[in-house]
């Protein structure tokens, strides 16, 4: 889930990005569980973006998510990016899980970029609390990926 280079805030650059991400539960805690680790999950997400403000962007990402492998779940993650400094940005993401059932987590989370010409690396640390079953979860992840300007 993560995006918002400065290089698309310039007047001249286009208002619009590809992303692909690869994320990772770094720390999860079930509903009335404790704390446990990493989670040996894998998301990868593919998305498009697009400024609407100088500093504010919509964003749609897809993808899958494994856990030790195996397929766990096809989500897509809507979000709102906003970039409050020339590498930095906060990010309001939901993860809308549709497959094997639909649920809602909520996902807010902050990162760093830095513009390379029309490609921006990204990493984004996010928490997330799914409250579409009524059982609250929370987890930290982590995100890397690139946006390319376009």
């Amino acid at each position: 889930t993560l995006a918002g280079p400065r290089l698309l805030l310039a007047q001249d650059a286009p208002p619009n990005y590809a992303a692909a991400f690869v994320g990772t539960t770094v720390a999860y805690r079930p509903p009335g569980g404790p704390f446990g680790g990493f989670q040996r999950d894998l998301t990868a997400l593919l998305g498009y973006g697009r400024f609407v403000s100088r500093t504010v962007a919509l964003e749609l990402d897809l993808g899958p998510t494994w856990v030790r492998g195996d397929y766990a779940s096809f989500a897509l993650v809507p979000g709102v990016v906003w970039c409050f400094n020339s590498h930095a940005y906060a990010a309001a993401r939901s993860i809308v899980p549709v497959d094997p059932e639909l649920n809602l987590v909520l996902f807010p989370g902050v990162g760093l970029t830095h513009a390379l010409g029309r490609f921006s690396p990204i990493l984004e640390v996010n928490l997330s609390r799914t409250v579409g079953r009524g059982r609250p979860d929370l987890g930290v992840a982590v995100t890397a990926g690139l946006l390319v300007a376009f």
